[in-house]
C-alpha cells in the first residue's frame, strides 16, 4: 500500500517537472464561499435558466430503497457518517471543476473490481443533496450496465436509442429528488466504442447540456486497460477520475491508465479505494490527489 502511494506520488513530481506544470493546490484548499453546503452565500455554479425548472420536472421521478443502496454499498443519499468519505470527495471535485470552469467529468479505473461505479453513484447521489446544483449521472459502461442494479432500480431499456437521437431524454431520464437526473441503461451493446466515437452521442450530449443545463454531468466509464471504449469517449469530457484499489491495483497498471487518460482528456485526480488503516477499519474513498 505504502509503495503504491510513494510511486504514484514520484511519477505525479516527475510528470510535472516534465511539463513544467505548477505545483498541486494546498493540501487542505478552502473552498470559495459558497462550494461547501446549506448556508453559503452563493451557489457553486451559476444558477441555470428559468426554463430549464419545468424540464427537470417533467423527468419521472423514482424513489431509492435505503435498504437496497447499503446492500451495494451506496451510502451517501442521505448525511451520516458513512457518507462522510464521499462528501469530501464531493467538496474537493466541486472544487476544483469550478476553479477550471469543468462540467464533465468521466470516472474510470485501470482494471475492473476498483470500485468506479459505487464511487460514481455514491458521488451523484451526494451531489444530489445540494440544493443549488442539478447533476446528472450516466451509464456508460455499455458493455456491462450496473448502475441500475447499484441503485436497486429494475432493469432500464438500452441507452443507444437516446444516444443514436432516436429518444428524449425526457422519454428516457429519471429524476432522483429535483436535482439528480439518470441516464441508465440495462442492455449490453455488443459494438459501444463506436456508439461512443458517433457524432450522434456527441450531438445528444450536447443537446442535454444545452436544454437542462446541469452543473455536473458524471459519466461511469468502463475500464481503461480492457478494451478502447472509454478512450473513445474522453475526449467528450473536461476532467476525468481514476479508481485505484489499494490492495490489488499494480502501479504499472495505474501508470498506464494514468498516461491513457492524460492523452484524452485532464486528469482531475485518484481515488485510492480500500485503503486499510492500522487498526482495521476500511476507508471507502481516500482522495482525490493529483497523481
Amino acid at each position: 500500500m505504502e509503495k503504491l502511494q510513494a510511486a504514484i506520488e514520484i511519477a505525479r513530481k516527475k510528470r510535472e517537472a516534465e511539463r513544467g506544470d505548477n505545483p498541486p493546490p494546498p493540501d487542505n484548499p478552502q473552498p470559495p464561499e459558497g462550494l461547501a453546503g446549506p448556508g453559503s452565500a452563493q451557489p457553486a455554479f451559476p444558477a441555470p435558466p428559468g426554463d430549464t425548472d419545468a424540464l427537470w420536472q417533467a423527468l419521472p421521478e423514482t424513489g431509492l430503497d435505503r435498504a437496497a443502496l447499503i446492500r451495494s454499498r451506496i451510502l451517501s443519499q442521505n448525511a451520516s457518517q458513512e457518507s462522510t468519505p464521499f462528501d469530501v470527495l464531493r467538496t474537493k471535485i466541486l472544487y476544483h471543476m469550478r476553479q477550471n470552469g469543468w462540467r464533465r467529468l468521466a470516472v474510470t479505473s485501470p482494471l475492473p473490481e476498483c470500485g468506479k461505479t459505487t464511487t460514481a453513484v455514491n458521488l451523484a447521489l451526494a451531489l444530489g443533496r445540494q440544493p443549488e446544483l442539478r447533476s446528472m449521472l450516466f451509464d456508460f459502461d455499455l458493455r456491462a450496465p450496473s448502475v441500475s442494479d447499484k441503485l436497486g432500480l429494475p432493469q432500464p431499456p438500452s441507452i443507444a436509442p437516446l444516444l443514436r437521437g432516436e429518444r428524449t431524454f425526457a422519454d428516457h431520464g429519471q429524476r432522483v429528488g429535483p436535482n439528480l437526473a439518470l441516464a441508465l441503461s440495462g442492455v449490453p451493446e455488443t459494438d459501444p466504442t463506436r456508439l461512443l466515437m458517433a457524432d450522434t452521442t456527441r450531438n445528444t450530449l450536447a443537446r442535454i447540456q444545452a436544454d437542462y443545463a446541469p452543473d455536473i454531468m458524471i459519466f461511469d466509464l468502463p475500464s481503461i486497460l480492457i478494451g478502447d471504449d472509454a478512450r473513445a469517449f474522453l475526449q467528450h469530457v473536461d476532467c476525468a477520475l481514476i479508481l485505484a484499489r489499494a490492495d490489488q491495483t499494480r502501479y504499472g497498471d495505474f501508470d498506464s491508465c494514468e498516461r491513457e487518460v492524460g492523452e484524452y482528456t485532464n486528469v482531475l485526480g485518484v481515488v485510492l479505494n480500500g485503503y486499510r488503516h492500522s487498526e482495521g477499519k476500511v476507508d471507502a474513498v481516500e482522495g482525490p490527489e493529483r497523481a
